[in-house]
């Protein structure tokens, strides 16, 4: 990585983001996906190959095909999304980097005994060690300083009070290009660009589709 001066990038965290989301309010996902790669010094992507998660896949991999996709497979998923995986992996030839919990789902269901009720400290537990803790792996293993994500304003209530360029954990930036995008625009992109989309999707920390799953609520 470059030993660029915090002043002489443009990624992070004493950076003036106001003015970047102000200077690309109204400018498409792949001007603003152009732009991020041309500055930033080691990007990756998150994705859990949710409905749609296909069409900012393709839009970051056009820019920057080599790009690190951090994966956390949880081993909750339905076996369509796995089949999925595997289809895109192929298809947009993923530089795929997989992590998972340190204790598999079936030795966590066998000795915690299955998924807990949400809002309980013992689900609060689960997210923690499914989830966060083979996500922050991840980021303390590849260092980025951008994480490249597909949230949008419109999915829930927390994510409409953010924007393109936020503070994300680990001292990266967060990058949003198709944040002002809405639900229909991203299924055009999808059509439009005839990609495979995942119907059979499931979050076991979250449960429900607005909730915020907490990668976001990390500080």
């Amino acid at each position: 990585m470059s030993t660029q001066s915090a002043a002489a990038r443009t990624f992070h965290h004493g950076a003036d983001l106001d003015a970047l989301n102000q200077r690309f309010k109204g400018s498409k996902p792949s001007e603003i996906m152009e732009f991020t790669i041309a500055e930033a010094q080691n990007p990756v992507v998150f994705t859990n190959f949710r409905p749609l998660a296909i069409a900012f896949l393709h839009l970051v991999t056009r820019a920057k095909p080599d790009i690190p996709v951090i994966w956390v497979d949880h081993g909750y998923n339905t076996p369509e999304t796995y089949r999925h995986i595997e289809k895109v992996i192929k298809l947009l030839n993923l530089n795929l980097y997989t992590y998972s919990p340190k204790m598999s789902a079936a030795h966590y269901n066998a000795v915690h005994g299955g998924i807990p009720p949400l809002d309980t400290p013992e689900h609060d537990f689960f997210s923690r060690t499914v989830k966060l803790e083979p996500f922050n792996r991840a980021m303390e293993e590849l260092k980025p300083d951008v994480w490249l994500n597909g949230i949008r304003h419109d999915q829930n209530a927390h994510r409409k009070g953010l924007d393109v360029f936020t503070k994300g954990n680990h001292g990266t930036i967060r990058v949003a290009p198709m944040f002002h995008l809405k639900e229909i625009d991203v299924e055009e992109y999808v059509y439009e660009n005839d990609l495979p989309d995942n119907d059979v999707y499931f979050d076991p920390t979250k449960g429900e589709e607005h909730r915020e799953c907490g990668l976001l609520l990390q500080k």
